[in-house]
């Protein structure tokens, strides 16, 4: 179902649609109009045929003396074409002509005016199933006798022809040729859009230039954006790396100077300032080399990675545990991938005094859970809790710590592994923070 709704939705759907509607008005106009170009033509056909057939039975018969007229009108009649002789006429003339087949009698007579006013037309008569739609009729002679007759071939009959079956089936093959012109059209389209999606997940992504002057002119132009992009964004890295890293040796500097600082207070409190410099500096780097990481993705359990993670946590003295399976695989960056989880762990500890760590397996995704007893944030103001160097005063304090980019860089990291990173506050208290990675295994 939601592949028909996407493909509904997608513009090779509704221009084959659009294709297709088109292919079916004009073929059904075209039948339409032969049908009744066809209609027309039986019927003047019709019409002429029986004016010529009575003609001929009326000069016929009046050749005869009454005795044997009756007589060469069944000898005229034909299977498809009878013909028979009354002495009187059963009705009044024009009378007994049925409204349908007025227009039928006026050509009848246009073009054999010697048939005279009198003639009438009528159908079979209902109580006669196999001749329903014949046609009869009675046409006065001049001693007041009358012609009689029936036709076996009903006014307005009309057969489709075999060219129109086969037009028919060039309708369906222009239709089938439609859709799999529209696929083919569509194809460089699909691989611009899988293309564009994994741009500015990592390094420069080759966007296909083929297909129309058109797909190949956007492939171009976003090949050619990448590069500029990419460009500025390597040098504008390296600049503050250079920076970041030049940091190192002036703090090194102060903590060897702090030994002679007398006040124990006070080299404790410069000792501490220089650890926030120095976490600092080391998440700025970690945070803008994320996007030139060149580790290689491989199948990894994330249960290990977990547990790891909780039991270095736990050796620390901190109130971390892991609830979950042992075995869940998923593709990944280890390094990167751990270091993200070791973020959220981080912080929820700095804000809370216990961590718990879940992981849940799904039919497709795998879901790790990191709960902390913390004051939690408010949902409004997730969304900057995940803006680099973002410090939420209302709800996280200062002095706990920290250099704002933990949550940039583990939602950066598990972002890139195809994954979501979420927070939202616990009913019971404190904050949740959920990733979600595509998993690898047998589904079920």
């Amino acid at each position: 179902m939601r592949g028909l709704v996407g493909l509904a939705r997608s513009l090779e759907g509704r221009t084959v649609a659009v294709l297709l509607l088109a292919v079916l008005a004009v073929h059904g106009g075209a039948l339409m109009l032969y049908r009744r170009s066809a209609a027309v033509a039986a019927d003047e056909a019709f019409a002429t045929e029986v004016a010529r057939q009575l003609v001929l039975a009326r000069e016929s018969v009046l050749r005869r003396p009454p005795d044997a007229r009756g007589t060469e009108a069944k000898a005229l009649s034909s299977a498809h074409f009878e013909i028979g002789w009354d002495r009187e006429a059963p009705v009044a003339g024009g009378e007994g002509t049925d409204p349908e087949l007025r227009d039928l009698r006026d050509r009848l007579l246009e073009l054999e005016p010697v048939l005279g006013p009198g003639l009438d037309l009528a159908l079979a008569a209902p109580d006669e199933p196999l001749h329903q739609q014949d046609l009869r009729g009675t046409s006065p002679l001049p001693d007041g006798s009358v012609l009689t007759f029936r036709s076996a071939h009903a006014p307005g009959l009309v057969r489709i022809a075999p060219w129109a079956f086969l037009a028919t089936a060039m309708a369906v093959l222009v239709g089938v040729a439609a859709v799999v012109l529209m696929h083919r059209i569509a194809g460089p389209l699909r691989a611009l859009t899988r293309a564009t999606s994994r741009i500015g997940q990592g390094m420069v992504v080759s966007v296909p230039e083929v297909g129309p002057d058109e797909t190949r002119g956007i492939g171009r132009a976003l090949n050619a954006m990448q590069t500029r992009i990419h460009a500025l964004v390597a040098e504008r890295t390296q600049a503050l790396a250079a920076v970041s890293h030049d940091l190192r040796t002036p703090i090194a500097r102060l903590r060897l100077r702090l030994d002679r600082v007398g006040d124990a207070e006070e080299r404790r409190a410069m000792a501490d300032d220089l650890d926030e410099m120095q976490a600092m500096v080391d998440a700025t780097l970690a945070y803008l080399r994320g996007d030139a990481d060149p580790e290689a993705r491989q199948v990894t359990n994330v249960a290990s990675v977990l547990m790891g993670v909780c039991d270095a946590s736990a050796d620390a003295g901190r109130d971390v545990a892991y609830q979950g399976p042992g075995r869940a695989l998923a593709t990944v960056r280890p390094v990167a991938f751990r270091r993200a989880l070791e973020n959220l762990v981080d912080n929820g500890v700095r804000y809370g005094s216990r961590v718990r760590v879940g992981l849940g397996i799904e039919e497709a995704e795998l879901v790790v859970q990191v709960d902390d007893d913390g004051p939690g944030i408010d949902p409004e103001d997730v969304p900057r809790a995940f803006e680099p160097f973002a410090r939420l005063e209302g709800s996280r304090s200062r002095n706990t710590g920290g250099t704002g980019l933990g949550l940039t860089i583990a939602r950066r990291a598990i972002e890139a592994e195809g994954g979501t990173l979420g927070l939202a506050p616990r009913p019971e208290g404190g904050l949740r923070a959920e990733v979600r990675l595509p998993r690898v295994g047998p589904r079920g």
